[in-house]
C-alpha cells in the first residue's frame, strides 16, 4: 500500500544463503485461522461490507499482501514488552525476524528468518541457539538484530545477532526459573556456525528478562534489564538497571559483552513496568527510558517516562535521572487536557472533576523510543487517569490515549502530542493448559537510518460493541522532527489484507527501508510481522506473517540549503586522550570532511583530509601522537559546514 507526502521543511539533514528452508514467500493466508475470521465478520457484518473478498479485490493496489515466514511452536516468544524482533539494515536491503521454534527441536530453540531482498524471498527457521550446548538452558524471550561492519554492502559479510533470557535458575527471584544470558551471532554465508554463550547470574548481577536492546550505527550493541533478586517466589527489584554493551570481535565473530549498574531508586510501592534504550545515528548520543515511578515528581504523576543520556557513546550516562512528569503543574500540556469536560464529568460521577492539574496520569504498561537525528529521544506508550491511593489505573474509553512524548532540545524540555484514542486496550488469551497472557496496544517506534522520519505503530480493535483488543489491526502515524509535524491521520495498515482482524502480537522494525534521493525524497518501506493464533490459543504452534509492501513517500525539500548543517557531530572522545582520538559524524549528503588541529597560540599542527564520505554515519580517527601534552583546539570541516571545538593531549 502506498502513499505520498509531500512536506516543506527547514531540514538539518537533509536470496538464500544457508537456510533449512528456502523459497519464493508465499502469500499468508489465515487458512486453519479462517473459521475464527469468518466467526468475527458474521458477528460484527452490520460495520463491514457484505462481500469482504469483493470489497478487497476493489481495493487491491492499496492492500497490503502479507506472506509466510517462519512458524514456532506457541505464541510466547512473540509477547510482553521486548520489541527488537525485526530488524531491517537498509545498506544490504536485508531484514531479519527472531523466534522460538516448533517442536521438533523444541520451544527452546531459537531460530531466525532472513530475506536479503527486502521481504520478495525468504530463508525461514535458520536454528542459531541450542540449549542443549553445554552450560546452556532454554531460552525465551529473544530479540535479534543485523550486524552490518560499517561501509559493507554484501550481506554475506554481514551477521544476525540475538540476546535471550534462559531459563538456568542462577537467579532466585521467580521462583528460581530465571538467571542466564544468551548470546550469539551467524555469519550470512552459506555454511557459517552460528556462535553461543551461556552466563549465569552471580553475586554481582541478578539477572532477570532484558527487555531493552539495541544495535548503534557503529556496531556496538546493548541490553537493558531491571535487575531483580529474592528469595523463590519473590521478584524483588534491587535499585539498579543492568547495562550491557557488546563490543564486536572480529576474532570470534561475535559481541563480547561487559556488563553494569545504574542507579535508579524507584518509590517503595512501585516497580519498573518497561525499560528501553535506543541510539541517534551517530551512535554517540543515546538514552535509556524506564516506566516506573519515582519520588521526585508531582503527585499527579505516576508510572511515566524516567530518563538516562549519553553523549559519549555509553562511557558515562547523567548520573540523575531525567523525570518527564504527566500530569499536575508542571504536566505535559496535551496530557494534562486530553480527556474531554463530558468524559471527566462521566468518570467521576458523582463526584465533582477536579481541576485539571489535580488529575494523575499513569503510563503503562509497555513503551518504546527511537532517537532522531538531532539526538532527540521519541517515546510512545499508553497514558490514563489512575488512582495513586489505591495505586490503579484505568483503561475507560474516554480516558486513556496512545501518546508521542518527545524532546526538540536534548531533553531540557519536553512535549506530547496525542497520536490516538484507541476503541480497546488489551486483551487475555488462554491455552489448553489454562496458562493465560496479555497483548495490549504494543506501541512501537521506528525511524529511517538517518533519523529524519520517525514513525509509529499500535495495535487496536475497532468494533462498538467490542471492549478486549481481541481482533487486531496494525494502525501507523508518521512524524517529521524538523517540521515538528505528525502525520494528518492515523492509517490502518492491515484494512482489507489477510492481516486484518489478525494481526496478533504486531511489530514494526526499528528501521525501515528508504531511499533517499538528492532532490529530498524519501521512498520507504516499513516492515511488519505479526502472528496468527488458531483457536485463540497461545501454546498451539504459530505461523508468523511478513508484511512487505506498505510503502510511504515523502518529499521533504530543504529552503536556504546554504544555511544548513550538513553533518551532526559529536565531541571527540576521549578527551583527554594519548595518541589517538576519535570523532562521531552523521552525513545527510556525500561531502568532503577534514580536521585542522590548532596550538593555543593558533598555530596550525597537524592537518587530516579524509576526503569524500558518503552519507550515513562514520567514526573518524585522529593520530596526535606526534603532538606535545597540552591542551588544542580543532576545526572539522564538512562541505560548507564547521565545526570548532577543544581537546587535550595527556
Amino acid at each position: 500500500m502506498k502513499k505520498t507526502i509531500t512536506l516543506f521543511a527547514l531540514v538539518l539533514f537533509a536470496g538464500s544463503l544457508f537456510s533449512q528452508v528456502n523459497k519464493k514467500a508465499d502469500f499468508c493466508s489465515p487458512g486453519k485461522y479462517i473459521d475464527d475470521i469468518q466467526r468475527v465478520r458474521d458477528q460484527h457484518k452490520s460495520l463491514l461490507p457484505m462481500d469482504f473478498q469483493a470489497q478487497k479485490n476493489s481495493r487491491g493496489k492499496e492492500i497490503v499482501n502479507p506472506i509466510e515466514i517462519g512458524q514456532s511452536g506457541n505464541a510466547w516468544g512473540f509477547s510482553y514488552n521486548r520489541t527488537t524482533f525485526l530488524w531491517a539494515d537498509n545498506d544490504i536491503n536485508s531484514v531479519s525476524f527472531i523466534h522460538r521454534m516448533v517442536n521438533p527441536p523444541g520451544t527452546g530453540y531459537l531460530a531466525y528468518d532472513l530475506s536479503t531482498d527486502r521481504g520478495e524471498t525468504w530463508s525461514v527457521n535458520n536454528q542459531v541457539y541450542d540449549p542443549t550446548a553445554q552450560d546452556a538452558y532454554n531460552a525465551r524471550y529473544p530479540q535479534g538484530m543485523i550486524y552490518n561492519p560499517v561501509g559493507n554492502t554484501n550481506p554475506e559479510e554481514a551477521y544476525f545477532t540475538y540476546f535471550a533470557p534462559t531459563l538456568d535458575a542462577s537467579n532466585p527471584s521467580g521462583g528460581g526459573t530465571w538467571g542466564g544470558y544468551a548470546w550469539g551471532s551467524q555469519r550470512l554465508a552459506d555454511g557459517a556456525v552460528p556462535t553461543q554463550t551461556n552466563l549465569p547470574s552471580d553475586d554481582d548481577f541478578f539477572q532477570y528478562l532484558p527487555s531493552g536492546y539495541t544495535l548503534t550505527q557503529l556496531g556496538d550493541a546493548w541490553i537493558v534489564d531491571e535487575e531483580n533478586s529474592g528469595e523463590s517466589g519473590d521478584y524483588e527489584y534491587t535499585g539498579y538497571l543492568i547495562v550491557g554493551h557488546g563490543i564486536w570481535n572480529d576474532n570470534i565473530e561475535d559481541f563480547e559483552y561487559t556488563f553494569d549498574h545504574l542507579d535508579l531508586e524507584i518509590d517503595d510501592d512501585s516497580g519498573i513496568n518497561d525499560v528501553k534504550i535506543a541510539f541517534a545515528p551517530d551512535g554517540m548520543t543515546g538514552w535509556i527510558c524506564a516506566l516506573t515511578y519515582t519520588e521526585d515528581v508531582s503527585p499527579y504523576t505516576w508510572y511515566h517516562p524516567v530518563l538516562f543520556k549519553t553523549v559519549d557513546g555509553g562511557q558515562t550516562w547523567t548520573e540523575d535521572p531525567i523525570d518527564v512528569e504527566l500530569g499536575g503543574s508542571d504536566g505535559l500540556e496535551e496530557i494534562v487536557n486530553f480527556i474531554s469536560d463530558d468524559d471527566l464529568a462521566d468518570f467521576y460521577s458523582p463526584d465533582p472533576v477536579p481541576d485539571r492539574d489535580e488529575i494523575p496520569y499513569f503510563m503503562g504498561y509497555h513503551c518504546d523510543m527511537a532517537v532522531d537525528a538531532w539526538g532527540n529521544p521519541h517515546i510512545m506508550g499508553v497514558v490514563a487517569i489512575c488512582d495513586m491511593v489505591e495505586m490503579e489505573w484505568w483503561n475507560y474509553e474516554g480516558v486513556f490515549a496512545l501518546f508521542h512524548i518527545y524532546s526538540q532540545n536534548q531533553g531540557e524540555t519536553w512535549d506530547s502530542h496525542l497520536i490516538d484514542y484507541p476503541v480497546t486496550m488489551d486483551a487475555e488469551f488462554t491455552s489448553s493448559t489454562g496458562s493465560t497472557m496479555k497483548m495490549y496496544n504494543r506501541p512501537q517506534v521506528a525511524t529511517t537510518d538517518d533519523g529524519a522520519i520517525v514513525f509509529f505503530s499500535f495495535l487496536d480493535t475497532r468494533f462498538n460493541d467490542l471492549t478486549d483488543n481481541t481482533y487486531p489491526d496494525i494502525y501507523f502515524q508518521d512524524y517529521i522532527p524538523a517540521l515538528d509535524q505528525h502525520g494528518e491521520e492515523v492509517i490502518n495498515v492491515s484494512e482489507w489484507s489477510d492481516a486484518m482482524y489478525v494481526s496478533y502480537f504486531g511489530c514494526m522494525s526499528h528501521y525501515v527501508f528508504s531511499d533517499f534521493s538528492g532532490n529530498g525524497t524519501y521512498d520507504c518501506t516499513i516492515p511488519f510481522v505479526y502472528e496468527l493464533l488458531e483457536g485463540f490459543d497461545i501454546g498451539a504452534p504459530v505461523q508468523f506473517c511478513y508484511i512487505p509492501d506498505f510503502e510511504r513517500s515523502y518529499t521533504i525539500t530543504s529552503i536556504e540549503q546554504e544555511d544548513q548543517p550538513m553533518v551532526s557531530f559529536t565531541q571527540n572522545y576521549p578527551n583527554p586522550f594519548r595518541g589517538t582520538t576519535y570523532f562521531n559524524i552523521n552525513l545527510i549528503n556525500k561531502c568532503d570532511v577534514s580536521i585542522d588541529v590548532y596550538s593555543v597560540s593558533g598555530k596550525l599542527v597537524h592537518q587530516c583530509r579524509f576526503g569524500d564520505l558518503s552519507n550515513g554515519p562514520h567514526r573518524l580517527s585522529l593520530d596526535c601522537g606526534h603532538l606535545e601534552k597540552g591542551v588544542y583546539s580543532y576545526s572539522l570541516v564538512a562541505g560548507s559546514s564547521e565545526y570548532n571545538g577543544k581537546m587535550i593531549i595527556e
